[in-house]
């Protein structure tokens, strides 16, 4: 039930807001047309140059409300978090507009009319988003076969979700001889079970075509959240899944990281020209460092890094163990005798770690995510900590904005649970824009 009514709020506003979008263009032209003294001369060319770059609009907005309805998918929404999120995608759909309009000299458009366009799609955007959340004839009748205590959890999750809710209409302490016979004579939705002693209720549901849900945290109290049933076998299993399981979310997210990895690689070209010949005058030594790294559920790769360390490093590592000033497993020295005059620099504004756009081009980080781990460092996790590894590593992360180095071992792994239990497109935005001041104050860096 919850499934399909996310999948279905989200593409019915998607579908609205597609519509917004091509009756909002179409009006801001014919206003700007309509109030403009020289309407006659005017109206000759100003449809047909509309008409030309409206497709343009569309192949940019589209995608980008896609990808900002997503964020539905999720459970519960905060309605007016969502509303400031759709704002925002307006407008950066927008500039990315007029940036491909410049790119295109296609930018001969009425400044006016682009005005009217935005203002009036936010308008009716939240106009449209406020009627469906506001609409009572969403709610879902709901009956609870448990307990008043356990109905109230259930009815408080919904109240705090944007875009629907339920009614429960009775709860059910004990099973009644009469229940089989109202399931079918009443207005029923939804039935909820949340206690063992009312699984038989499971069958009679079903055979009533009424749709059921058995509530597990009577057996799976402790558990992961991300859950799936499935049908592949003779009867349904359950699958409890490590990380997020928006998938078409996360192929996006790995497909934007590939496009924006391409576009830094180019802008950052000089870089990689100074840079390395800076590591060859201060010492020598390769330019570049390869190192083994855990990636996604524990697959290795080579992690690409500039060299910040004196040639063979890593030989006298063990000899400094006894100095190392992080917890656990995590081997770092703030004063470490091994780094370059020109490592300390780049360590700082963690320019080492440009080369590692290559392996989110390659496919083996992201752009955000949990830093990858040496390979050793994974034998010496506790259970609950490689669970981070369920998603792929990445060059920025929760642990990188929030002082990196100066955060102990087990703050650092829970830093980085709390990312995989609340991904979404929006917390990886967040954590670009806020990486960038982190980058340049350089705490936590060495």
């Amino acid at each position: 039930m919850i499934q399909q009514r996310k999948s279905f709020s989200r593409w019915l506003i998607t579908l609205i807001d597609i519509l917004i979008i091509i009756f909002t263009y179409w009006l801001a032209v014919l206003i700007r047309i309509y109030f403009d003294p020289s309407y006659n001369q005017m109206a000759n060319w100003y449809f047909p140059l509309y008409t030309r770059i409206f497709p343009l609009f569309l192949v940019t907005f589209i995608p980008i409300m896609i990808f900002n309805n997503s964020i539905l998918e999720t459970f519960p929404v905060d309605k007016y978090r969502f509303y400031t999120r759709s704002i925002t995608s307006l407008f950066t759909a927008l500039l990315i507009s007029i940036a491909l309009l410049f790119y295109f000299k296609l930018f001969n458009q009425s400044r006016i009319a682009l005005s009217l366009f935005f203002i009036m799609s936010c308008i009716f955007m939240l106009l449209s988003r406020e009627f469906i959340s506001k609409n009572k004839g969403n709610a879902i009748r709901t009956l609870v076969l448990g307990t008043l205590d356990e109905a109230k959890v259930i009815q408080n999750f919904f109240s705090l979700h944007a875009f629907f809710r339920i009614e429960v209409l009775e709860v059910l302490e004990k099973t009644d001889m009469n229940l089989p016979q109202r399931l079918k004579n009443e207005a029923i939705d939804w039935v909820i079970i949340t206690r063992e002693s009312f699984k038989p209720y499971i069958s009679i549901c079903e055979n009533l075509g009424i749709t059921v849900s058995y509530y597990l945290k009577e057996d799976f109290s402790d558990i992961s959240p991300f859950v799936s049933i499935e049908n592949t076998f003779t009867s349904p299993i359950i699958t409890f899944h490590p990380a997020s399981t928006q998938y078409i979310q996360l192929f996006i997210k790995y497909t934007f990281d590939r496009i924006i990895s391409l576009i830094l690689l180019i802008c950052f070209f000089p870089l990689y020209v100074v840079i390395p010949i800076l590591i060859k005058l201060d010492s020598r030594g390769p330019v570049i460092y390869k190192h083994k790294r855990a990636g996604l559920n524990g697959g290795r790769f080579e992690m690409l890094k500039f060299r910040t360390m004196f040639k063979n490093a890593d030989e006298t590592k063990l000899s400094l163990v006894e100095k190392n000033e992080m917890e656990k497993v995590v081997f770092k020295i703030k004063k470490d005798p091994r780094i370059t005059k020109v490592g300390k620099i780049l360590r700082k504004f963690s320019l080492d770690e440009l080369p590692q756009l290559i392996n989110v081009l390659k496919g083996e980080m992201s752009l955000v995510g949990p830093r990858p781990p040496l390979s050793e460092e994974i034998n010496k996790y506790e259970g609950w900590e490689r669970r981070r590894l369920s998603m792929k590593p990445g060059l920025t992360c929760l642990w990188q904005i929030s002082g990196r180095s100066e955060i102990g071992f087990e703050k650092w792994m829970e830093l980085d649970l709390e990312y995989i239990d609340n991904w979404s497109p929006g917390l990886d935005i967040n954590i670009l824009i806020k990486t960038i001041p982190a980058v340049l104050s350089g705490r936590g860096a060495y």
